[in-house]
Formats: C-alpha cells, sequence, structure tokens
C-alpha cells in the first residue's frame, strides 16, 4: 500500500498535479457556473453564424476561474485559444454546437469531443442547440448531461426528436456505436 501511494504522489508530482485538479474539479461548483455563464452567452451567436464557438477555462495564481477568450469554428470543429497569461492552469474546455441542423447529431457531444479531452486530460463542457449542458469527465471517459433541454437559450429552429432518444450519459464506446449508427 505504501509503494502504491508514493507511486501516485510521485506521478502527481510529476505531472504537475494538474490532472487531479481536473478530477477533483470535474463537480465543482465554481467551474461549472462560470462554464454555464460563458456558454449560454455564445449560444445566440453560434445559432445566428451555424459556427461552433469554443475556449478554455482555468484558475489563475489568484484562484479564481478565468477564460479565454471565444474563438469562432467552423460548422462542426473548434480549436481554442490558449492561455497566455503566467500561473494560468487549464482545467476544462469548452464549446457550443453550432445551429440547429436536422442532419447533425449535435444534441450529445461526439465521439471526437470525448477523445479530445481524454486526450488533453481537461474537462469538456458542451452547449447543443437544444439547449443541453453535457460535461466530459476524462477520467472516466464519459460524457454526462448536468441539464437537459432549454437549460441554457434553445436555437429557435431546434426540433426534439430527431436523433431520438437522448441518454443521460454516454461512455466513449456508446458515442462510437452512436457515430457509426448515423
Amino acid at each position: 500500500m505504501k509503494h502504491i501511494a508514493l507511486s501516485l504522489a510521485m506521478l502527481l508530482a510529476a505531472t504537475g498535479g494538474s490532472y487531479a485538479d481536473t478530477l477533483r474539479l470535474g463537480e465543482d461548483k465554481r467551474l461549472r457556473a462560470a462554464a454555464q455563464q460563458v456558454l449560454t452567452g455564445l449560444q445566440s451567436r453560434s445559432f445566428r453564424t451555424g459556427r461552433e464557438f469554443c475556449g478554455l477555462l482555468g484558475r489563475n495564481k489568484d484562484g479564481a476561474i478565468v477564460a479565454t477568450r471565444p474563438r469562432k469554428g467552423s460548422a462542426d470543429s473548434c480549436l481554442p485559444h490558449e492561455f497566455r497569461g503566467r500561473g494560468i492552469v487549464a482545467l476544462a474546455s469548452y464549446h457550443t454546437h453550432g445551429a440547429y441542423d436536422h442532419d447533425a447529431d449535435s444534441e450529445v457531444p461526439s465521439y471526437s469531443d470525448l477523445s479530445a479531452d481524454i486526450d488533453e486530460g481537461l474537462i469538456g463542457f458542451i452547449a447543443t442547440p437544444g439547449g443541453r449542458l453535457w460535461v466530459n469527465l476524462p477520467d472516466k471517459a464519459v460524457s454526462r448531461q448536468l441539464c437537459g433541454i432549454r437549460c441554457l437559450p434553445q436555437d429557435r429552429h431546434f426540433q426534439q426528436g430527431d436523433w431520438g432518444l437522448i441518454n443521460k450519459q454516454y461512455t466513449l464506446r456508446q458515442l462510437k456505436q452512436r457515430l457509426q449508427l448515423y
């Protein structure tokens, strides 16, 4: 047991503890509130332009949650700006899923959304055209719906049910299966 604890302590020291912080903050109310506020503000721009908007959330040296300036992406992808300030630790990504499109399965995080967050070791917050808010938890390799339809602003063209039943949680494997179905 001492060997395991020592190995974990060495791993955290080697990684700067950022992944452990990310895991702890996955359920943190301040981080969720910041993500929800940023995404609420971006939804109308995302619907109007039909583009994703994305960015990063982090913690500055004073412990405050801060966000990068949102970047406008394409209809189905976005690469966020990096933090430029010193002492800011990236904790999470955020992005919208653009405007409602009958041909796009945009009410759930995509397989690539969750895969990227796992690879980066960052929590990911996603807003959908239906107004859902999701969180990707890289340590568990799952996407969880934090709140449902109209929790965030909803695209006026949104039509519920186009892509079938939406679960409250998806594993990476389930998102891959969903991708293959549609």
